[in-house]
């Protein structure tokens, strides 16, 4: 036939010689796919502080209460006599001050094959690029480095016991990035923002 020869492929039927372990596929589950498959990632479970507490004073509350009638003092100065503006200023002072008074509960954290468990909710390996292990005094924190630019860290706070086996965990999903607080993550934690 002629039309062989302008044809870019060519038929060859399945007991071809050609195509020898290509049908055969059923044969191979043996040993050799078990060795291709990844090895099972660990669980790890633990239970910790939501966060540590840092205890503030009757200073650090008055402190709270000037700053915050300064600077609704200065946004209603400044943004032409806007009274919902400074309201707005003492609330969220106000907020700080409650938030700050609030006593860490104890959290139960987990490591699944599909991610950070805090509590009830689960935080996906595929949001984050990474995690860092960060040193903070009384207990230590794993924070999962998101993708994304606007999407938090999640931090859970461990004992210094717990390391190497929520590292392990973690380093079967995630690639470790030494990393430390910046500015402004040291001043929320300080006022426990």
């Amino acid at each position: 036939m002629a039309e062989d020869e302008n044809t870019p492929w060519q038929y060859k039927p399945d007991d071809s010689p050609d195509d020898e372990g290509v049908g055969d596929r059923d044969d191979d589950d043996g040993p050799a796919q078990e060795e291709d498959r990844p090895a099972k990632s660990k669980n790890f479970s633990w239970e910790a502080s939501e966060f540590i507490e840092h205890p503030h004073g009757t200073g650090w509350y008055m402190m709270l209460v000037i700053s915050t009638l300064l600077l609704s003092a200065i946004v209603y100065f400044v943004s032409s006599r806007d009274i919902a503006a400074a309201i707005i200023i003492v609330f969220l002072g106000i907020a700080v001050g409650l938030f700050a008074k609030r006593k860490p509960a104890v959290a139960k954290y987990e490591i699944t094959s599909s991610g950070l468990k805090v509590n009830e909710k689960l935080y996906r390996y595929g949001d984050y690029k990474s995690f860092a292990m960060i040193d903070e005094g009384a207990l230590s924190s794993v924070n999962l480095i998101p993708l994304k630019r606007f999407l938090p860290p999640v931090s859970a706070y461990f004992e210094d016991k717990d390391e190497k086996e929520i590292t392990d965990a973690l380093g079967d999903h995630l690639p470790y990035e030494p990393r430390k607080l910046d500015m402004v993550e040291r001043l929320s934690r300080r006022l426990r923002l």
